[in-house]
């Protein structure tokens, strides 16, 4: 809440939603209905990684459903509630943040990092086929829908890990492609345009 003040704009209200619970991204919904019956702009940056230095092989699946319960099937909810929102807005558009390491072609190639965290890296794969998914359910009519990759950012994700974007930066590229007149539904981007899947 400090930091939304920080910002000085009278026009800007904070709705928290837990995108692991159900309930919670309806009561969401509900309280933005109480303003507007429309979204403009959907962006789904939500996501843990429990498995840092955690071999594939040692996973517990616990750890596993966790992080597919918030990356993956909390972005699908999310995804489906507001969809009737973000349809009633000219233009709309969703944008899902995701990871160059969720590219399996990049991962493969070793242009993506090297953290082989399975389930972090594999939710936020199925959290791009959410892109390619939906983007062919709404082809040219709209929505739109894309994922946006910052690349390699500083955050709580990865315990401030030293060498990466501030969150500012990281930032700026997913607003890029968020107010992109290009019209990108279906893509998966990096700073530099369209990645592999």
């Amino acid at each position: 809440m400090e930091k939304l003040q920080s910002l000085g704009f009278s026009n800007v209200s904070y709705v928290q939603v837990d995108t692991s619970d159900t309930q919670s991204i309806q009561n969401s919904k509900n309280k933005i209905l109480e303003v507007t019956d429309h979204l403009d702009l959907l962006i789904n940056n939500t996501g843990i990684a429990l498995d840092f230095n955690i071999l594939p092989s040692d996973l517990k699946l616990e750890t596993l459903r966790q992080e597919f319960d918030v990356n993956f099937f909390g972005t699908f909810q999310m995804i489906q509630t507001f969809l009737p929102l973000v349809k009633k807005s000219h233009g709309g558009k969703i944008v899902n943040v995701t990871t160059d390491m969720a590219s399996q072609t990049m991962f493969d190639n070793g242009d993506a990092g090297q953290l082989n965290i399975l389930g972090y890296n594999s939710s936020k794969t199925a959290v791009n086929s959410l892109a390619l998914a939906f983007g062919k359910e709404f082809g040219t009519n709209g929505p739109e829908i894309l994922g946006v990759t910052p690349g390699f950012t500083t955050t709580d994700l990865n315990n401030n890990a030293p060498g990466g974007k501030t969150p500012a930066e990281g930032a700026q590229i997913i607003v890029k492609y968020a107010l992109s007149e290009t019209n990108y539904n279906g893509k998966i981007l990096n700073k530099n345009g369209i990645i592999p899947w």
